[in-house]
């Protein structure tokens, strides 16, 4: 007998910006399987037994092998399992990987969307990524490994940006003027948010002190809302 697996988004913050959906697997699923990102008031939820399989950036890790071997093994014992993520599961979160494995297996499985910080985080703090006569566009990039190039867009999102912003700040000035108005946003909806506005040109001493989860955004929508946003609140 097989069970199912659920690829679940927790979204950013607290259990407030969870979907009905990812509450629901969570109330059924016997077991769930958490990355270190995932709020403390959304484990709370879950009814079965949760183990957690985080990555950290330059710290300990659970082999992403091992983490798909134990939902396929999990799953063909027919238990119903949760593989709970921040964010969304397809955005920078190995869902897609997971989810191949899975099929290849032969195991059933759903992927239950979240809202990714990239959109939530900004949107909560008041932020747009776009707006008329300024941003059309908007591209969302990984911001661990400044030797990727960045891609073109009024406004940019790095994601998981804290241990590069030296190397960000030269492929940053390669696609905008060193006084574009950008925001450092750590731990949005958690203990300990801050908000830092600057300038292309402040990195990389502006990030100094921040946790993780982090995000970088650039472009002009910074100073034309940065009014909106306090300069530096939570740290």
């Amino acid at each position: 007998m097989k069970g199912k697996v659920y690829l679940v988004g927790a979204g950013f913050g607290g259990p407030e910006h969870l979907t009905l959906k990812a509450l629901r697997v969570l109330e059924v699923a016997e077991v769930v399987l958490h990355d270190r990102l995932v709020h403390p008031g959304i484990l709370a939820l879950a009814k079965g037994e949760l183990v957690p399989v985080g990555k950290e950036g330059y710290g300990e890790k659970t082999p992403q092998e091992a983490i798909t071997a134990r939902l396929i093994a999990l799953a063909r014992e027919g238990r119903v399992v949760a593989r709970l993520k921040g964010g969304d599961p397809m955005v920078f979160g190995r869902g897609g990987e997971e989810a191949l494995a899975l099929r290849r297996a032969g195991i059933p499985f759903e992927v239950v969307p979240g809202v990714t910080s990239a959109v939530g985080a900004l949107s909560a703090l008041g932020l747009p990524l776009t707006h008329r006569g300024l941003a059309r566009s908007f591209a969302v990039a990984t911001g661990h490994d400044p030797a990727l190039p960045l891609p073109r867009a009024d406004t940019l999102v790095l994601l998981m940006p804290l241990h590069a912003l030296g190397g960000l700040k030269e492929r940053l000035l390669e696609r905008f003027p060193p006084e574009t108005p950008l925001a450092l946003l750590a731990r949005v909806g958690w203990p300990g948010e801050a908000v830092r506005l600057g300038r292309v040109e402040d990195l990389p001493g502006l990030g100094e002190g921040l946790p993780s989860p982090a995000l970088l955004v650039v472009g002009k929508v910074v100073g034309l809302y940065g009014e909106l946003l306090p300069k530096d609140h939570g740290l």
